[in-house]
């Protein structure tokens, strides 16, 4: 919905009160995948089309914090009437062909950055030059942002295999 806002839980505000420059408050997943058997390459251009055609369905992913006044209460989650889905997804490619050891490095480094907080909470990256034409596909979102279970729905909806997401 346009223009609604919503207050965090004291629970979901701790988490971005906790985060100092050593440790940060997102969780992040990687899913490894194989197109070889796709009718068209992952690229970048497909993965935002894909994510951009689901993420209505996941309201929090359009959302950006609103900080009250003088910190004298929780921040609101509102919509971000400029967001751009091309900030939060991009693409990395490691040196061709690459080990499990130089994904997990690179992982480490995507996640150790923190989130601006002037944008929705959440970055999709695309890792290519994999070995055996594998790809990886990383998200990290704030805590503030979802839970274990939301995450899961998260996936759910951002990865189904479905050619349209109607759900």
């Amino acid at each position: 919905m346009k223009g609604v806002m919503q207050q965090l839980t004291g629970l979901d505000a701790a988490f971005l009160a906790l985060e100092t420059t050593n440790s940060t408050g997102h969780v992040g997943g990687v899913c490894l995948l194989d197109p070889s058997d796709a009718p068209r390459p992952l690229d970048l251009a497909l993965l935002t089309e894909v994510l951009g055609q689901r993420l209505p369905l996941v309201p929090v992913m359009r959302r950006k914090l609103l900080e009250v006044p003088l910190g004298l209460d929780q921040p609101y989650w509102v919509d971000d009437p400029e967001f751009d889905i091309e900030y939060h997804i991009r693409e990395v490619a490691l040196p061709s062909p690459g080990s499990q050891a130089q994904l997990t490095e690179q992982l480490a480094r995507l996640h150790a950055r923190p989130l601006d907080r002037r944008r929705p909470l959440w970055e999709t990256y695309l890792i290519t030059g994999l070995a055996d034409g594998l790809v990886a596909v990383y998200t990290k979102v704030h805590h503030a942002a979802i839970d274990g279970v939301s995450g899961a729905e998260l996936l759910t909806v951002l990865l189904d295999l479905k050619p349209d997401y109607n759900q």
